[in-house]
């Protein structure tokens, strides 16, 4: 039992190790968080700062940090794949309303007095059996867990 508890943990160790290097951290500057995405995808990957008429519309409610994620296919398009907004908690908070879509995405990080929200393609960008198609599906499922946020200084 004890030997089996054993390989257990370094089984653990390993997997969790390569959980770690498999991944690499994509900068929110300058919002204070990185992003932990599979290293495969990063690349694939491209943030701007949100512009325009919803940017002075969300800029008035109180946000005070947005960016647009972008995910380049295979054919060397862009595509819109998420917003990334931080937001004071009260702003935030104000805004919510059980009868609407949040505003400002879902809440995946609250630290120092400030949320941090991602709103996600609400369906599929590509077919789900294509290269492309099978990446926004893996980081479709990690863009909402909070674990995959970083606070940065």
């Amino acid at each position: 039992m004890r030997r089996l508890l054993k390989l257990f943990s370094i089984s653990l160790v390993f997997t969790l190790a390569a959980c770690v290097f498999n991944t690499s951290k994509i900068s929110f500057n300058p919002i204070p968080y990185e992003m932990k995405v599979p290293k495969e995808l990063a690349s694939k990957l491209s943030l701007e700062p949100m512009t325009g008429d919803w940017a002075n519309q969300i800029a008035t409610a109180g946000v005070v940090g947005a960016l647009t994620m972008y995910y380049t296919a295979e054919d060397n398009t862009k595509h819109i794949f998420a917003g990334i907004y931080y937001t004071p908690e009260e702003r935030f908070d104000a805004a919510a309303n059980p009868n609407e879509p949040p505003m400002f995405g879902q809440e995946v990080s609250r630290k120092d007095g400030f949320v941090l929200s991602v709103a996600g393609p609400q369906d599929s960008i590509f077919e789900p059996f294509t290269p492309d198609g099978k990446n926004i599906t893996r980081l479709y499922e990690e863009i909402y867990k909070k674990t995959t946020y970083i606070k940065s200084n």
